[in-house]
């Protein structure tokens, strides 16, 4: 876990967003927030808007080598609760996505061994083959396409992805999906 033991998100690929500071109001319990982004130019304008807040940390580093980035950051056994990519994914694809392993791979190995670890993904609609390809990734379930409110135009949709144990059954992460 975290130095802090609070629930942890890393954002992947935050640029500018707002969505730091809606997270970490979103809970009725603190969370720690880590923004990642390569730009140091959105890292700065991300900290001036929310560097105020607790438990909120700001990291300029490279997602496709998310393990090295984050040990540079915090200790090496670094793991995160959730890990949300915002558009990220979508980005790699525009640039004939040869770095998509690469980033995927990065989060699986950040992402928490436990089994509440989720990784959520806002994107453009996938593929079957992209998610045939996320399926590959190891004790990761996903449920792709799942309805979200305002998401009826069709041109973004929500992915969630939840970390397996190995006694976990289908109608277990069926049910836990649902949740």
């Amino acid at each position: 876990r975290n130095s802090t033991d609070l629930p942890s998100i890393l954002l992947v690929g935050c640029g500018n967003s707002a969505l730091p500071r809606v997270l970490h109001g979103a809970f009725g319990t603190p969370v720690e927030i880590t923004c990642l982004d390569y730009s140091k130019i959105c890292i700065d304008m991300v900290r001036s808007m929310y560097g105020t807040y607790p438990n909120m940390n700001f990291v300029v580093g490279c997602a496709t080598k998310l393990r090295k980035t984050i040990a540079q950051h915090f200790d090496e056994a670094r793991r995160f609760d959730v890990i949300i990519d915002k558009g990220l994914l979508d980005a790699l694809l525009c640039n004939e996505g040869f770095e998509v392993d690469s980033l995927m791979n990065g989060v699986d190995e950040v992402l928490t061994s436990s089994n509440w670890g989720v990784h959520v993904l806002v994107s453009f609609p996938l593929t079957t083959f992209q998610q045939s390809s996320l399926e590959d990734m190891r004790d990761l379930k996903w449920q792709f396409d799942v309805a979200v409110e305002g998401g009826e135009n069709g041109r973004g949709c929500l992915n969630v992805a939840r970390r397996l144990s190995s006694s976990d059954s289908e109608e277990t992460v069926a049910k836990r999906l649902q949740a």
